[in-house]
């Protein structure tokens, strides 16, 4: 997030690096937020999308109770990450273009 921030000064977007704002947000004291880049949510939102490509907590989860095969959870769990990376994706692009 650190360089993000950096490539945001660089690029001269102030808006992303204002840490003088004061005030209250709903009772909440405003301590010196900042707006984050679109690069910054969409880094976060990958992040959480998380690709995974070997599920090895589940694989000894499975393993530990007795199952016959444990490792029959790897094919469906890389198609069920990829598609939610897929649409973290699109909807990065989508609400990016919102916001520009």
């Amino acid at each position: 997030m650190s360089d993000l921030e950096e490539l945001e000064r660089e690029r001269g977007n102030n808006k992303f690096m204002d840490t003088t704002a004061t005030g209250s947000l709903g009772g909440l004291q405003n301590c010196g937020a900042r707006m984050a880049s679109n690069e910054m949510c969409t880094f976060l939102v990958m992040n959480i999308s998380s690709l995974q490509l070997i599920p090895v907590n589940i694989i000894a989860y499975r393993s530990q109770y007795g199952s016959a095969n444990p490792t029959a959870v790897i094919a469906p769990a890389i198609v069920a990450t990829f598609f939610s990376t897929v649409v973290a994706v699109i909807y990065c692009k989508i609400m990016g273009r919102k916001c520009d």
